[in-house]
């Protein structure tokens, strides 16, 4: 059996044993005869089947106990939130704004653990409370310029009309109210006032939406407090400070129901939450390395090219592969954002919250090193780009995401003459010697067997151990704990001596099955040593390609093994039950750093379509601390004038960024939408037909970009149309005719929220926008209709279909209003697309730069002793969390003596591992941005979305050979760094200045639109070899800094060093590759200055040049 024929049993809520297991027949999805011959019933195969069909979002959570319990409590809390209002005596305490309590509940749903969703209740109420205080602020300043006289005459004018009209007479209170709701008392002064209020804090909350997009419920709720102040209050002749107290009525009651539907219905603590997605991503990293059997599998057979060709992207198992890896990385990102309020709640259980958040670094390295396995199957695949016949193709389409070579005939300058030489003699030795990359890989899998299989069993079983601590917070079961406990030291020793015998330092290392092949070539049949000369022709490809597998392994072992330790040390050390009481309320803030946010808190942003992380298409990220960019056009200023007159000209540059444009467009269409509320003629009219509403959706509507606008305007508007229909068809089928029936308003509520709630709470966050209004729209037409019957207003909205045209109506012009805004003038998504891609590679470039850096630098990059370095300004919990982490990376070499592995320097691990995660998370929101983009339409021509596509691919590509490089330093002790430093030449100097001109070429093509020259090097291998004297191979040592002889000795390729010195070779390759692919793309994109005859002369030149 290999690992490819096995998988995991259980899902991680399983508390039987996993591991490697064979394929059960029981385990697939049964239909037809099948389903038959195995007794499985018609209807369940049918109902198979339904689900297969359904999209991944709907059919897992519909078949998931944990979505189905949070469903059932967003949905008892949403229903309650409704209920209250049924009844006349809270009905009469609520207000007219009682729907503000169903209302949300759909906006905020009790769908997380107690601490998290207080928190971001807080940031409603605290934008609601802050409006508060600006708008008692705004009407003490409006009413204080009111022209008293002017007052005065308005009410003599009220009782004139009181003895005219026999309905005044009989209710007084009504013609004053007539009066201030036909806008008798507005004044010209006050409403000035208004205006500039609302417009100042309209461009604050823009700038909000557009720069922390984390708070951006608290600016939206906080511009609907503004709104009703600001829209109201000008009416009004005297001061009435409390207009907001009925939504903050209605909000701290939906804040009391979904606190005691959270404490009470299905509870979850932060910590149990927390513990149990760590359960839940080691049971995704268990499959995952399971799944790499099959990707080894997938060439063990006589046609290896054809199992190559199960590499490319798009194959089923490698989009099985990026579905788990994607799903891997946002549930990482949703962790790593929430991690710091685990400290912030009491918990009961054998571990403290604190011991929650100590395996959070170790799977952070876990998660990493195994979604690098998946580096394998993409390198893999790049060994085609050698082996395709020269006349592949001419088609420039990267739709595919693969990047094919052109026809050498057609474009002759793509490749070196040299590269191609030594490619037909790289390929011609390997078919000779039996060394094609098809030929290692069954040698591959033998040799990482029973690592692998190690690996799956340790984190399955560490896994049931945390899901059984887990589990069982309110009860013991020594037996049980006891069992598993032995079970994890078994695990522990097995994946200790896989690793021991995968890295030992002799011939019996697995790893030497892998090395046979090629020891043999290093020595003569004669049995002498092969000349440097003679070794310069050794095919070390398909080695130095498995060498990636191996190490990747290695460390993904040490990962899971740092983990292992902390579960063992905890178990033993936690063996009862308790209480823990919070901690570490400071850390709270931590929360609100940085521009975006991740996991639920991010969910606030993308749900009303903001941008993940704001433009920086100044990115100049060169790891120094500072900034390298000068002004060309003026020296640093020198004297106060000086100074002043620059940080000007810094605004005035500022005005201009797509960030800005967007806070003046938000107040200015809050001031435009709110002007018709404060003229005498209009007054009457935006009141009676709830013109606020229009106001709240221009300004909710409008977004940065104009591709996010369109967008969001198709979707918003299928939402509320959706939402409308929703809501009438529930207001009838309850209530009828008539003004409104409690029981049938609360069956029929009941009955048709959790479909709502189940699409607000599971569907793509991309799709939010469109959601959220299509369920706001429904608690409108729902709670309008039922308070307009049941509370005499002065101008009633309605019942059902009067509350849903005027819903939609409203929306509509809304929604217009933001989408003429914002194209006066637009903010392209698609060049703001163009802009970041060239700010990413210059990004990539610079971590490049950082890396090679590191390799060459002279001080120790490891200590045996090295301790991390604190300042006066770092708190103790950080120096604690600090050491966590240097203690998660050095754990594994300290359990095992024998590999001699450094104590790293966790300072420029620090500075690597924080730079590779912003890129990562760059990539991620350019990849949102590139989708929406598309929504721009193509006016001007057709926007060429698959090369923006290719160009992602490929620095998504780049980003993982970074990643392999960096792991590699990591592993290499002081002395092999610096001894093989003279064994590559990737660490030529010339090839070093070749590679960061090209990427700073490529950036800023991409960023002025101006085309590249043709004479530009096009394969940064074939420069390589050139800056190396034409030799044929890409290992030269040298005879005095080697390994004190000629050529590479079979001591030096059986080290360990030198597998992951192999590693990060293939790493360097991996991105030179990929930056020739983004060297074509962005010719393509922004086109190429031709140099006539060159090309011709080139291929002679090369042709008569080059060492044969």
């Amino acid at each position: 059996m290999t690992i490819g024929d096995a998988r995991k049993g259980p899902s991680s809520n399983d508390s039987s044993d996993s591991g490697m297991k064979q394929h059960s027949s029981t385990e697939k999805h049964l239909t037809g005869s099948e389903a038959a011959s195995s007794g499985v019933s018609e209807p369940q195969s049918k109902l198979h089947v339904f689900l297969a069909a359904l999209p991944l979002w709907i059919s897992s959570n519909l078949t998931k106990p944990r979505s189905l319990k949070t469903l059932l409590r967003c949905w008892l809390a949403s229903w309650v939130g409704f209920i209250i209002i049924l009844p006349d005596a809270s009905l009469n305490v609520l207000g007219t704004a009682g729907f503000f309590a169903m209302l949300c509940s759909f906006f905020l749903p009790p769908n997380l653990p107690v601490q998290l969703f207080c928190f971001m209740m807080l940031t409603l109420v605290v934008g609601l409370c802050f409006s508060w205080g600006i708008g008692v602020a705004a009407m003490r300043a409006a009413n204080a310029v009111r022209s008293a006289a002017h007052i005065q005459a308005v009410a003599l004018q009220i009782q004139q009309s009181i003895k005219s009209n026999p309905t005044f007479q009989a209710d007084p209170t009504l013609a004053l109210t007539t009066a201030i709701y036909n806008g008798k008392f507005l004044d010209i002064r006050a409403s000035v006032i208004y205006g500039c209020f609302l417009g100042f804090f309209a461009f604050i909350y823009g700038l909000i939406r557009a720069y922390i997009p984390v708070l951006t419920f608290t600016s939206i709720f906080a511009t609907i407090g503004l709104d009703i102040f600001c829209t109201f209050g000008p009416l009004l002749p005297t001061a009435e400070y409390t207009l907001l107290k009925t939504f903050l009525i209605s909000a701290g009651c939906y804040t009391g129901i979904a606190l005691i539907t959270t404490l009470f219905v299905f509870p979850e603590t932060m910590s149990h939450s927390a513990l149990r997605s760590v359960c839940e991503q080691l049971d995704r990293v268990e499959k995952f390395v399971t799944m790499q059997g099959e990707v080894l599998k997938t060439v063990d057979r006589e046609d290896g090219q054809a199992g190559i060709d199960m590499f490319k992207p798009g194959t089923l198992l490698l989009t099985k592969l990026d579905g788990m890896k994607t799903m891997m990385v946002a549930v990482m990102r949703q962790l790593n954002a929430t991690s710091g309020m685990i400290s912030l709640e009491f918990s009961y259980g054998k571990w403290s919250s604190d011991d929650v958040k100590d395996l959070i670094t170790p799977l952070r390295g876990i998660v990493a090193r195994s979604i690098g396995l998946d580096s394998f199957s993409k390198i893999v695949w790049r060994t085609t780009d050698l082996e395709d016949p020269p006349n592949i193709t001419t088609n420039l389409n990267t739709s595919n995401k693969t990047f094919t070579l052109v026809d050498p005939s057609i474009n002759a300058y793509n490749d070196a003459h040299l590269l191609r030489q030594m490619t037909s003699q790289t390929l011609q030795y390997e078919n000779s010697h039996h060394l094609r990359i098809v030929d290692i890989l069954p040698l591959a899998e033998t040799a990482t067997f029973e690592l692998r299989k190690a690996i799956v069993t340790a984190v399955a079983v560490t896994r049931k151990n945390l899901d059984n601590v887990n589990r069982h917070r309110w009860t013991r079961h020594p037996d049980v704990d006891g069992e598993l406990i032995r079970e994890l030291d078994a695990a522990y020793e097995s994946l200790t001596a896989a690793l021991k015998d995968f890295t030992q330092d002799n011939q019996n290392a697995k790893r030497m099955q892998i090395l046979k092949p090629f020891l043999a070539l290093l020595q003569k049949e004669d049995g002498t040593v092969l000349t440097k000369s003679e070794q310069e022709a050794l095919p070390f490809r398909s080695l130095f390609i498995s060498f990636v597998l191996g190490t990747n392994l290695v460390s993904l072992s040490e990962a899971v093994i740092a983990m292992m330790n902390i579960v063992r040390t905890t178990t033993a050390k936690r063996q009862r039950n308790r209480l823990w009481a919070p901690k570490g309320l400071r850390k709270i803030g931590k929360l609100l750093r940085g521009a975006g946010g991740s996991g639920e808190e991010a969910d606030g942003g993308q749900a009303f379509g903001e941008d993940a992380i704001p433009s920086k298409e100044d990115f100049d990220d060169t790891g120094s601390g500072k900034s390298h960019k000068l002004d060309p056009d003026s020296r640093p200023p020198t004297n106060i004038f000086q100074k002043i007159m620059n940080k000007l000209h810094g605004l005035y540059r500022w005005c201009g960024t797509p960030e800005a444009k967007f806070a003046f467009k938000y107040a200015f269409i809050s001031i435009a939408t709110w002007i018709p509320a404060v003229v005498n003629n209009s007054a009457n009219f935006y009141y009676e037909e709830k013109g606020v509403w229009a106001l709240i959706m221009a300004q909710t509507t409008l977004n940065i970009y104009a591709s996010d606008q369109v967008f969001n305007l198709v979707i918003r508007l299928i939402g509320t149309f959706v939402g409308a229909i929703l809501g009438l068809a529930a207001w009838y089928i309850g209530n009828g005719n008539g003004v409104g029936n409690p029981y049938g308003a609360a069956a029929v509520t009941a009955a048709f929220m959790p479909p709502l709630l189940f699409v607000r709470n599971f569907a793509p966050q991309r799709y939010l926008p469109g959601v959220l209004l299509g369920c706001a729209t429904f608690a409108l037409v729902m709670g309008y209709s039922w308070v307009d019957g049941h509370i005499a207003q002065f101008s009633s909205p309605g019942i059902g279909w009067s509350i849903a045209w005027k819903r939609f109506t409203l929306v509509i012009i809304g929604s217009t209003a933001a989408f003429i805004i914002m194209m006066l003038p637009p903010s392209s998504g698609r060049k703001a697309v163009r802009h970041r891609n060239a700010s990413v590679i210059t990004g990539l470039g610079n971590l490049y730069s950082f890396l090679m850096s590191t390799w060459l630098s002279d001080a120790p990059l490891s200590n045996k002793a090295v301790e991390p370095e604190s300042d006066s300004s770092t708190t103790v919990d950080d120096n604690r969390d600090t050491q966590k982490q240097l203690d998660a990376e050095v754990t594994p070499a300290l359990s095992q003596p024998d590999l001699s592995h450094p104590i790293h320097s966790v300072r420029w691990l620090d500075k690597f591992r924080v730079r590779l995660l912003s890129l990562s998370d760059e990539l991620n929101a350019l990849k949102q941005l590139t989708m929406t983009a598309t929504w721009e339409g193509s006016i001007r021509g057709k926007w060429p979305a698959e090369e923006y596509t290719a160009l992602l691919d490929a620095e998504g590509e780049m980003l993982i050979g970074l990643a392999l490089l960096g792991g590699a330093l990591a592993h290499l002790t002081d002395e092999s760094r610096v001894a093989f430093m003279h064994n590559t030449r990737v660490l030529n100097p010339n090839l070093i200045a070749d590679v960061m001109t090209a990427f700073s070429l490529i950036s800023q093509s991409l960023r002025t639109g101006e085309p590249l020259h043709q004479v530009l090097p096009q394969s940064l291998v074939g420069r390589l070899l050139y800056h190396h004297y034409n030799h044929h191979n890409l290992h030269e040592a040298s005879p005095d800094r080697a390994h004190g002889g000629d050529g590479i000795t079979v001591e030096t390729l059986s080290s360990l060093d030198y597998m992951f010195y192999a590693t990060g070779i293939v790493a360097v390759f991996l991105v030179l590759k990929s930056v020739d692919d983004l060297q074509k793309i962005t010719r393509r994109l922004c086109g190429e200055v031709p140099f006539e005859g060159f090309e011709k002369w080139r291929s002679q030149f090369e042709s008569a040049h080059a060492t044969s």
